[in-house]
């Protein structure tokens, strides 16, 4: 049973990238997450590619991935905006209505 609560949830940035890292990295095709190194053709995979920023808005979630080779993007990267709105929406209790999600492709990358 559960039970309502007076009061507000604060969650901080940090947290809301560790989540959102976290649902992007259990969709299929992705491999990793991204950071694109300043001035450099190459891409390195990192445990964290997010950036969150908030504003009068909402809030804005960036992701930085790496998927399958031979996967197909568009349903890669809807299976991950679905995913990851989902999981903050549950968790963090963020309004789905103030939450845009942006999908960058960094690199395709083999599984093995």
């Amino acid at each position: 049973m559960s039970e309502n609560i007076a009061g507000t949830l604060s969650v901080s940035n940090d947290v809301i990238a560790d989540l959102a890292g976290y649902a992007a990295l259990s969709c299929y095709g992705v491999v990793g997450m991204a950071e694109q190194l300043q001035g450099a053709e190459s891409v390195r995979l990192l445990a964290k590619g997010v950036l969150v920023a908030a504003d009068d808005d909402g809030l804005t979630v960036d992701l930085h991935v790496v998927v399958e080779s031979g996967v197909n993007i568009k349903s890669v990267s809807e299976n991950l905006a679905s995913s990851v709105t989902f999981t903050l929406a549950e968790i963090a209790q963020i309004d789905p209505g103030k939450l845009k999600i942006a999908i960058h492709i960094d690199a395709m990358k083999s599984r093995a």
